[in-house]
């Protein structure tokens, strides 16, 4: 009898189903799910299968992958128990049994709804939002049907990085600074927090060099401007005199934290470069001082940093200003708007956009911003506030409206809102007015989508809209060339010598990524190669190190981390051992003669099932052993005939643990690793 032994060995992640996303018996605020487990030895494609109900009688999704990852946008829905499960199989042969996990799907929050007008000159994507006041995001497909939100965590979406990193704040209630400002994730949640110090509002980003930049208060004493509002500070006994240096004014702060130790490790205040000359004599903001004894004086609500020219970009609500500053220096480099006392403003004094919101630059070098039009009346002779979508050309000494978009008188937005440059030439304008609206624009001014926040003042309010390519836009594989389960061994033969050791990465997402990748081995075979790849998606890509393997006795661990440099919060580890000892394939009668499933369900509570096939009379033994070695149950030692088994055992008088299955007949041997979990 040849005993001959394999042993089922997994560590306790990868026992635990193989799978991954979503976790098992999870609680999800999404109903585009991606589907991700882990690459089995020898597996070059897989069978997804999702149901409603345990035991798969109805299956919404029944499928074969190719891929570790798989992303469901149709099936899904609110309010319901999901259970799936994944087999691995080489070609059309099947080497492995079901691993299952379940999911349930939270509630929708939003009271959103959307119109299609035109659905072919739709841009493609996702329309992400945030509500102020009562606090939550969420993302809603074409037709309004909400496919994720933020749940319990009272996040409020600002914008979209180039990468689909996504930024906004959480309230933080009983705290002064209670909007601290957040980089998150749809399927992880925060990734990147501000340390809090101050108060940061309206926007936050994130740079080349992985530091973040925000915008927060400060405030320094100034003068009260003589205007209509001059007796009413006198008779709070301020001398309002226009000379006197009594009242605080509120400015900002643009500040960079760096991305580990939330340090601030560069600034730039409005109190260094803009003259207290300049202040809002029209906007009402002076009689609003008079009630917070505190006059918002700059109010900057939008920033972007503009790599290629080393700039950022910045609103100025309160001035009706945009300015551009060289970073690192700080030196204003022009700013456009309304015109006031200090004669600051360079240029596009004549272009009358008032209190304006968001700012987006394009490729060919404009801008783009939400005119809130709060002073319309005043600087561009309308009736009534009106709110306008503007593209602003700005050439040497001059600024001028290449595009405009006017919202009707009812959607006027005092505050807040957007605009965004859909990528076929569309454009997404978001405004408070109408209970909060956005429309989808083309360039000739026909509206072809609609969406309906119904965010109505004062209990709630739309703040920015964004379109988004999808839930994940980062998603990707690695999976380990050559990757065998030979003889009790799982992993790779690593000829001795000059060797090569090979992973295939691929960028399962919707937006092209860097990624960074670097390996690491205990035997410093090829330990500390590091590189970085742009992927677009769709795209594969073979990472190779090359290195000197030493012969060895034993399995030399070998460690891959991977991960997009926008999303380190994806990063993948992927541990694999090395052998440089040939591993002994299969021997090929067990392939014509024996077939065994994988045990199930594994992990189990109190029994736990074996199936397996034999195709001509063996001897056959079936024995359970404990991690110590030890004996504990002798299920089967006789002959069987050819046929079907399935042989059960009845764990509950053992303790929870670890416990090894042991097969053996006269041509093949296999142990598998199980858990008991009580």
């Amino acid at each position: 009898m040849l005993n001959f032994l394999i042993i089922f060995y997994f560590f306790l992640s990868i026992i635990y189903g193989g799978l991954i996303s979503p976790p098992n018996e999870s609680l999800i605020n999404r109903i585009h799910v991606l589907f991700e487990w882990e690459q089995v030895p020898e597996a070059n494609n897989y069978q997804l299968q999702v149901s409603n109900n345990i035991d798969f009688e109805e299956l919404l999704i029944d499928i074969n992958v190719l891929s570790l990852i798989y992303i469901e946008t149709e099936n899904i829905e609110w309010n319901t128990t999901y259970f799936w499960r994944v087999r691995p199989f080489n070609n059309s042969e099947l080497i492995g049994s079901w691993t299952s996990f379940s999911f349930t799907t939270n509630s929708p929050i939003s009271e959103a709804e959307t119109n299609i007008i035109n659905e072919s000159q739709i841009n493609h994507g996702l329309t992400i939002f945030g509500a102020f006041f009562n606090y939550y995001s969420a993302v809603l497909d074409k037709t309004g049907k909400e496919v994720w939100n933020s749940g319990s965590e009272n996040i409020v979406y600002y914008n979209t990085g180039k990468f689909g990193d996504n930024f906004g704040c959480y309230l933080l209630s009983g705290v002064e600074n209670n909007l601290p400002g957040i980089e998150f994730s749809f399927d992880l949640g925060t990734v990147w927090d501000e340390p809090n110090d101050d108060f940061l509002h309206h926007d936050l980003i994130q740079i080349p060099n992985g530091n973040y930049i925000g915008i927060i208060e400060e405030s320094s004493l100034g003068v009260i401007p003589v205007g209509d509002w001059t007796s009413s500070f006198q008779n709070l006994g301020f001398q309002a005199d226009g000379s006197t240096v009594e009242f605080p004014w509120i400015g900002d702060r643009i500040v960079e934290w760096d991305k580990d130790t939330k340090e601030i490790v560069w600034s730039w205040s409005v109190f260094d470069y803009f003259s207290m000359e300049d202040y809002d004599e029209y906007g009402g903001t002076w009689n609003q001082a008079y009630v917070d004894l505190q006059y918002d004086w700059t109010h900057v609500n939008a920033i972007i940093f503009d790599e290629v020219e080393s700039a950022i970009y910045f609103s100025t609500r309160h001035l009706s200003r945009i300015t551009k500053i060289n970073y690192p220096s700080g030196d204003i480099i022009w700013n456009i708007g309304h015109q006031m006392a200090s004669g600051d403003v360079n240029m596009g004094s004549d272009l009358g956009f008032s209190f304006q919101h968001s700012l987006q630059k394009l490729e060919n070098g404009n801008i783009i911003t939400l005119d809130n039009g709060n002073l319309s009346p005043q600087f561009r002779g309308t009736d009534e506030p009106i709110t306008r979508a503007i593209e602003i050309s700005i050439g040497e000494n001059i600024a001028s409206l290449s595009w405009s978009y006017e919202l009707p008188e009812e959607l006027f937005g005092f505050a807040s809102g957007n605009v965004q440059k859909l990528e076929n030439g569309n454009t997404l304008i978001t405004t408070v007015g109408g209970s909060g609206k956005s429309l989808e624009v083309t360039q000739t001014g026909e509206v072809i989508w609609e969406a309906q926040y119904n965010l109505g003042l004062p209990n709630g309010a739309v703040y920015r809209a964004n379109r988004i390519t999808s839930l994940y836009p980062a998603s990707f594989t690695i999976t380990i060339d050559n990757y065998m389960e030979y003889d009790g061994n799982i992993g790779l033969y690593i000829v001795p010598g000059n060797s090569t050791i090979s992973f295939t990465l691929t960028h399962e997402g919707s937006i092209g990524q860097n990624f960074i990748y670097l390996i690491q081995d205990q035997e410093n075979w090829f330990s500390n190669q590091n590189g970085t790849v742009f992927l677009n998606p769709g795209e594969s890509y073979n990472i190779s190190f090359e290195g000197f393997a030493s012969s060895i006795p034993d399995a030399n661990p070998v460690s891959l981390k991977v991960y997009p440099e926008y999303h380190p919060e994806k990063e993948k580890i992927i541990l694999v051992d090395a052998f440089t000892s040939p591993l002994t394939q299969l021997d090929k009668t067990y392939i014509s003669n024996f077939e065994l499933n994988k045990p199930y369900p594994n992990p189990f509570n109190n029994q736990i099932n074996f199936e397996f096939l034999l195709k001509s009379s063996n001897h056959v033994s079936l024995k359970i052993y404990n991690v110590k070695g030890h004996l504990i149950e002798n299920l089967i030692q006789r002959q069987l005939v050819e046929g079907n088994y399935n042989i059960s055992w009845d764990a509950s008088k053992n303790p929870s643990g670890i416990y090894f299955v042991k097969y053996i007949s006269d041509s093949f041997s296999k142990t598998e690793k199980i858990i008991y979990l009580k």
